[in-house]
């Protein structure tokens, strides 16, 4: 298993991420962006591609993790897409209930 393949996919679901966390902010402050195709992609990575992005990819590291491989990542992008899953559990269904 290479080391570059979850470092790209631990990459771009920080990126949707950071979209997620946008999109969270955009409901609170309508029309934040004027250009809707612009508005869409966004909305389409934060709320519907982040989630099971983060999801695949901290369970992918969670399985290299518990066979005790090593796998070089930066350990605040570890923290921050573990944090953004729990947030993203809350969101999605806690906070609708």
């Amino acid at each position: 298993m290479k080391s570059n393949s979850i470092l790209f996919a631990y990459r771009v679901a920080t990126i949707c991420n950071v979209l997620f966390l946008f999109c969270l902010y955009q409901q609170r402050h309508p029309n934040l962006i004027d250009q809707t195709d612009f508005n869409a992609i966004i909305i389409i990575l934060g709320w519907m591609v982040a989630p099971f992005l983060n999801l695949f990819v901290n369970g992918w590291y969670g399985v290299i993790f518990f066979k005790k491989a090593l796998v070089r990542l930066p350990v605040w992008m570890i923290f921050f897409n573990l944090f953004l899953l729990i947030i993203q559990i809350y969101v999605y269904f806690i906070l609708p209930i």
